[in-house]
């Protein structure tokens, strides 16, 4: 390769000594160097802006469909307590768990997977899932769990003296201890976690509220002593307070989990983007445990 041919195919902004022969147009006017060197440039200059607009016009559908995308998954998120069939509340824990776990294979995968007879569809509840309507929809499907309940409705078909009324409160109280079935309440955050608390402390016994800003060994202590049978905890703290040793609270006494499904924060996210929140309801439903959506 010449010296001059080298020179021409580089446009690095070098200078070279070379000797460049001077070229005419179609009418036999003489072409300048620089003007020879100019116009392949400013060709070249179109092909990055058009290839540009493609670019940007590729990137913009490709925000397009993860935005479309995004809204889907919330959708989903919010009409999953509606759903009315425990088949498709089951179907969308297993497909994310499946989306978590690429790397697992088939029978890894199945180890995780829920069952049906774990949900327990709230397509029946018609009134929106706020904070307000919380203690009602509680109420309204686990009365017989909260204490005292029973004995309130039998006074109200016996006419018993004070003392017997008394007596048979005081009975009920202690069948209700002896019996220690809870209803775990699970949020995501601990800010949600007490304003759940907020919502249900007037039901009947009251509710507990575990959240990390406690001291465990003040948590373990209340869940050994409570009357309460609704707790207000986050995931991770009730799987700390059930997996620390000489635990006061045994999975097999929460015999309902209900999810704080509704409720999406800033970020668009629930309680099903917490990572703790899978394990935990694996735990609790192999130990017997029913999960409802509010």
């Amino acid at each position: 390769m010449t010296r001059d041919t080298f020179a021409d195919d580089l446009d690095d902004g070098l200078e070279y000594d070379a000797t460049l022969v001077a070229e005419s147009d179609d009418e036999g006017h003489l072409i300048s160097d620089s003007e020879q060197v100019d116009a392949p440039q400013n060709e070249r200059a179109v092909e990055p802006a058009a290839t540009s607009k493609k670019r940007k016009a590729g990137g913009s559908k490709l925000q397009q469909k993860k935005k479309m995308k995004m809204e889907m998954d919330i959708n989903q998120k919010k009409n999953l307590s509606l759903e009315s069939s425990p088949e498709a509340i089951t179907d969308f824990v297993n497909t994310r768990i499946r989306h978590k776990n690429p790397d697992l294979s088939a029978l890894e995968l199945a180890e995780l997977y829920f069952d049906k007879s774990a949900f327990r569809a709230t397509g029946d509840y018609k009134e929106t899932r706020t904070l307000d309507n919380l203690a009602p929809f509680i109420t309204g499907k686990f009365d017989n769990m909260l204490p005292g309940k029973k004995a309130k409705k039998e006074k109200k078909n016996k006419k018993n003296s004070k003392k017997n009324q008394k007596e048979e409160t005081n009975r009920e109280v202690v069948e209700a201890e002896s019996e220690r079935k809870f209803v775990a309440l699970l949020s995501m955050s601990a800010l949600r976690a007490c304003d759940i608390h907020r919502a249900t402390r007037d039901l009947p016994g009251s509710s507990l509220k575990l959240i990390n800003k406690n001291k465990i060994d003040v948590d373990l202590k209340l869940v050994k002593t409570t009357h309460s049978r609704v707790l207000c905890c986050t995931p991770g703290r009730l799987e700390k307070v059930l997996t620390t040793e000489d635990s006061g609270l045994q999975a097999e006494e929460i015999k309902i989990v209900i999810l704080d499904n509704s409720y999406l924060d800033q970020k668009c996210q629930n309680i099903w983007d917490i990572k703790e929140t899978l394990s935990v309801l694996k735990s609790l439903t192999k130990s017997g445990s029913k999960v409802y959506l509010y």
